[in-house]
């Protein structure tokens, strides 16, 4: 982002050949001073959030087959769920989360 100060000039130069006095001689002799710029620095847990946003947008090449499979088998009524599994998963997500 570049901020400057050439608005002002830009109005003094319409006006200066209107109105020839000395304090508009003076503001377009004024050379702008040192251009500062400004710059932003992202964090390394900002630049890794990027990255991770950046492969979420993206899917996994066999993601796309997996989903195809077990559609296919859920019209098919193929699709069978192992009960115990789900079960054993969900008792390890509590005893991990209390302990």
């Amino acid at each position: 982002m570049k901020i400057s100060n050439t608005t002002p000039n830009y109005i003094n130069q319409a006006y200066a050949g209107q109105v020839g006095n000395a304090a508009n001689q003076n503001l377009k002799s004024q050379k702008p001073a040192d251009e500062k710029t400004d710059s932003i620095n992202f964090s390394d847990q900002t630049k890794t959030l990027q990255k991770i946003d950046k492969a979420m947008e993206t899917e996994p090449a066999d993601r796309k087959k997996y989903v195809a499979d077990i559609k296919q088998k859920v019209d098919t009524d193929q699709y069978n769920i192992n009960a115990e599994a789900v079960a054993e998963k969900i008792v390890g997500s509590f005893m991990n989360q209390f302990g």
